[in-house]
């Protein structure tokens, strides 16, 4: 199910304080592990995960302790596989009992800054709500690998100018290295959205192709007319 949400779900640039975490990795982490942690499995109900344009929804057969919308102010944790938390706190897939709720809600607002629903009952579900960011950039960014980009955009953007460009640009460093790999020739609007696997041609606009101008990573081949429909974008 992890590897699911992985290629599904865009991992933003999110920064935790002064580091950067992928909080998509963290909330795919607690939903599944609560899945297996907290399932009952003396029921046949299957479990599912769906990825939906604006939310990620789990379902999952439960030793149900109450019933409705669980609050983050005053749940109380209760044990249900205890057997199976102990070995998910041992391999790292939990820490202690509670923590995977209060740290679904902190990722989940760093993420998507929505909130997420715990809903008890003999199913368990748990909603995470989504931005467009989260599931609008899709395809073939998936093919770059971890650790092949070094801490530059391209060896030329670092420290401030380069944060400030992550926080503005919606594509993580992978996905802008590989973007500004393909603008090596130019490229027109609609090849370079179609290359993220953008359809929202609003969207890529105002928060891709507008930043990078700005910033000065990318050019225009006709800039004495920006609307031009033979305009290109290059690589700077």
């Amino acid at each position: 199910m992890i590897p699911f949400g992985e290629k599904h779900l865009n991992d933003l640039f999110v920064m935790d304080g002064l580091q950067s975490v992928s909080a998509r990795d963290k909330i795919l982490r607690e939903i599944v592990s609560n899945s297996l942690a907290h399932r009952d499995f003396s029921n046949a109900y299957v479990a599912k995960m769906v990825i939906e344009r604006n939310q990620i929804f789990t379902e999952n057969c439960n030793r149900s302790h109450g019933y409705g919308s669980l609050n983050l102010s005053n749940f109380a944790p209760f044990p249900k596989n205890p057997p199976i938390s102990k070995v998910f706190r041992e391999v790292g897939l939990a820490d202690e009992l509670g923590s995977g709720m209060r740290n679904t809600y902190k990722y989940t607002r760093l993420y998507s800054g929505g909130e997420p629903q715990f809903i008890e009952g003999d199913i368990f579900r748990t909603i995470i709500p989504l931005n467009e960011a989260a599931t609008g950039t899709v395809g073939p960014f998936s093919i770059v690998k971890k650790g092949e980009v070094s801490g530059e955009v391209g060896g030329e953007v670092s420290g401030e100018v380069e944060r400030a460009v992550l926080s503005e640009v919606k594509l993580d460093m992978e996905q802008l290295k590989s973007l500004l790999d393909f603008c090596n020739t130019g490229r027109s609007r609609k090849e370079m959205q179609d290359y993220c696997g953008i359809k929202a041609q609003s969207y890529f606009r105002d928060h891709i192709l507008s930043p990078l101008l700005r910033y000065g990573l990318l050019r225009m081949s006709i800039p004495d007319k920006p609307k031009s429909s033979k305009q290109k974008y290059i690589r700077n």
